[in-house]
């Protein structure tokens, strides 16, 4: 029985920490996609813009991670293909959508103390992430990086079937409820550069 992770794959998609360290171990490029800002309970550090909260310690070593976003997906194509040319080889993609946490990650004393737990919490469903994550892939393919995993195309077609309603459906969804509406409208605001949050850490 093959196991879970998507190997077979350039580019792959997840949910969460747990995602991640399932399908990213032998990535070249993690991608931790995260549009809206924690809410004002999430206290664990943030290493985004604005509130944007990636656990850094729960993510498998070696891929470089970037921040990815609905305002930066042309810059996340173009890192990629970077990094092919570098490479001189093909660049194995981990699109990671980060979720909804009901609790920090963490939770209580770890997180107040900055620390995160040894087992990944799950996230619930976030509709904001999913379609950031599928405009991601999206431009993958666009720019020809195109040899997707079933979930990663799954959420690719969500984006294309919904993306003349995006900014609607993020506004107006569970996460951005619990938000002030200008933080939403910030987060949504947030400009076409890339992000690093973590540089490689593959030995050469």
């Amino acid at each position: 029985m093959q196991e879970r992770g998507q190997r077979g794959y350039q580019v792959r998609f997840g949910w969460g920490a747990a995602g991640a360290a399932r399908i990213a171990a032998d990535a070249h490029l993690l991608v931790w996609v995260d549009v809206l800002p924690a809410t004002a309970t999430a206290t664990a550090p943030c290493p985004g813009p604005d509130g944007t909260r990636a656990p850094l310690t729960l993510l498998p070593d070696g891929p470089e991670v970037v921040l990815g976003h609905l305002g930066n997906v042309t810059a996340v194509a173009e890192r990629v293909l970077r990094l092919q040319a570098d490479r001189g080889d093909r660049c194995v993609v981990a699109v990671v959508a980060a979720g909804h946490l009901d609790e920090p990650v963490g939770g209580g004393t770890a997180d107040d103390a900055g620390e995160f737990p040894d087992v990944p919490a799950v996230p619930e469903f976030a509709v904001e992430d999913l379609l950031a994550a599928g405009a991601v892939v999206d431009a993958l393919v666009t720019s020809g990086v195109d040899h997707t995993s079933p979930e990663a195309a799954a959420a690719c077609a969500a984006w294309t079937g919904l993306r003349q309603a995006a900014t609607h459906l993020v506004t107006a969804s569970e996460s951005a409820g619990a938000l002030d509406v200008d933080r939403v409208h910030a987060a949504l605001a947030v400009g076409p550069e890339l992000v690093t949050l973590r540089p490689s850490t593959e030995r050469a």
